[in-house]
């Protein structure tokens, strides 16, 4: 069985649309958990009806940040989901999406995660042109995995679907870092020998809109710099010292330039 959590903190103007594309997954609505975490929203979230009989609602009385609100969704799934997906509040899935990684996963069962790619949009639905970075198709494990993983991020969290048994072994979602959390959670299974497949399809709509454009970049360099410490012994010491030297340069440029003033402090629930 498929557990699906979605943390949600604030006013979420597409949290309607994230879970239509949810519940529109074949067999969602019959056989798999919803469950939406509402990290200490200052006012209550409520579902819509059309949503509130297939999804459970869970409220943190604290802010966590995404990583302990989808600890808290990972806590209220049932016993026998043994697969959990992501899905942000304001990203959407496409159709199909579930059913392509079902069939991924049980062609590779020695694989962790399974994730695909994203089509970038704006606040208006339509496509920005923006492009990530994308892997090859397939399975990708091993130190090379690791390395990858290690210098960048690519994966976008609103696609990953993980094996719960694999998440729970590597510490779950709690994680030391409020940003880039998700970062944090790959670079852990990669460490315990998971392989991540890759699926060629684009999986998901991920929104750019402005109240998800606020950046505190100070933050996000002394952030990255963070986890490049912390993960370092998983990577040759010419990989580590290269990271942590591009990532003292962010952080002298943005202190420079005065970003951690100059913009919004970022919010975690956006990437």
């Amino acid at each position: 069985m498929i557990g699906v959590i979605v943390p949600v903190h604030g006013f979420a103007p597409y949290l309607a649309e994230t879970l239509d594309c949810v519940l529109a997954q074949e067999g969602v609505r019959s056989g798999f958990e919803v469950v939406v975490v509402d990290d200490a929203s200052p006012l209550p979230l409520e579902l819509h009806p059309d949503h509130a009989p297939y999804v459970r609602l869970v409220r943190r009385e604290a802010c966590g940040g995404p990583a302990a609100a989808r600890e808290s969704g990972l806590a209220a799934l049932g016993s026998a989901v043994s697969l959990v997906a992501l899905c942000d509040a304001d990203d959407a899935w496409l159709p199909g999406k579930l059913a392509l990684q079902l069939a991924a996963l049980e062609e590779s069962p020695e694989a962790v995660a399974c994730f695909g790619r994203a089509l970038i949009v704006g606040a208006d639905g339509r496509a920005t042109g923006e492009r990530w970075a994308e892997l090859r198709p397939g399975v990708h494990v091993g130190p090379a995995l690791t390395t990858l993983l290690y210098e960048s991020n690519p994966i976008p969290t609103s696609s990953m679907v993980l094996r719960r048994s694999a998440l729970e072994a590597a510490g779950g979602f709690a994680s030391p870092v409020r940003v880039a959390e998700d970062w944090d959670l790959w670079l852990r299974l990669a460490a315990r020998g998971g392989g991540f497949i890759c699926v060629r399809e684009t999986l998901v709509r991920y929104r750019r809109h402005p109240g998800g454009l606020t950046a505190d970049v100070e933050g996000l360099a002394r952030c990255q710099l963070e986890l490049h410490r912390a993960h370092g012994g998983l990577v040759s010491s010419e990989v580590r010292e290269r990271a942590l030297a591009g990532d003292a340069a962010a952080l002298r440029s943005a202190q420079r330039r005065g970003l951690r003033a100059l913009v919004p402090r970022r919010d975690p629930y956006r990437r």
